[in-house]
């Protein structure tokens, strides 16, 4: 997952996510940067999910304001359980990014190409989240291996947890070897939705629907020219 992704869901995910609380106004973005403040799921006691905004890109809890890092917007599924900047909020803080859908450019030809789901629902982005006393609240999605169609754009993808995994997502207990498996796994083949867009969703200053919309061949060599 290259790092932008759609959020145009609305009050559609108060209901979708079960939520209780809502804690961040949000209007539809079409084109979503790290850095930027996100609407983020978390449940911080049983039975009770809030909408919060977080940072997207994880600062450590450790991380004193001059350390320098990465870019911590997105954590591997394979080492997301060992890794120091991870382990803690993979541990007991598991939260979900509220998605319509998400972009990623071709490697080859740094064509943009946009993702969502067939069926129309809401895509729920595996992430955990950290607290840092003077970063605040931030989050980091999670990646896996790309399903049969994503693997013609990119290497990776985000990992679109499954409803009936959600529960024990946001469980704050800590995630089997056996679980963590059996959760992080890419969406299944078939299930999305791919077509090419304008290559104006490069600029994350660039918003608005039309960065969704398909583009034609001949568009993209236009595009490209």
């Amino acid at each position: 997952m290259c790092g932008r992704y759609v959020n145009k869901l609305g009050e559609v995910q108060y209901s979708f996510f079960e939520l209780s609380d809502i804690r961040i106004e949000w209007r539809p973005r079409y084109n979503i940067a790290p850095t930027v403040e996100v609407p983020v799921v978390r449940q911080l006691e049983p039975g009770r999910r809030e909408l919060v905004g977080m940072r997207w890109g994880l600062r450590p809890s450790w991380a004193t304001p001059d350390k320098k890092l990465p870019p911590l917007h997105n954590a591997r599924e394979d080492t997301v359980a060992k890794l120091p900047s991870f382990r803690s909020a993979f541990k007991s803080r598991r939260c979900i990014l509220p998605a319509s859908g998400y972009f990623e450019w071709a490697k080859a030809t740094k064509q943009p190409f946009y993702f969502e789901r067939k069926d129309g629902f809401p895509m729920a982005f595996a992430a955990i989240w950290e607290h840092n006393k003077d970063a605040g609240d931030t989050v980091s999605t999670i990646t896996t291996v790309p399903n049969a169609e994503a693997s013609r754009i990119h290497d990776r993808m985000p990992v679109i947890l499954r409803r009936e995994f959600w529960p024990r997502w946001f469980d704050p207990t800590p995630l089997t070897d056996e679980e963590r498996e059996r959760m992080l796994v890419p969406a299944p083949d078939g299930a999305l939705n791919i077509w090419p867009v304008t290559r104006a969703v490069g600029n994350s200053r660039n918003e608005g629907p039309e960065l969704v919309l398909p583009i034609s061949g001949d568009e993209i060599s236009r595009d490209a020219g």
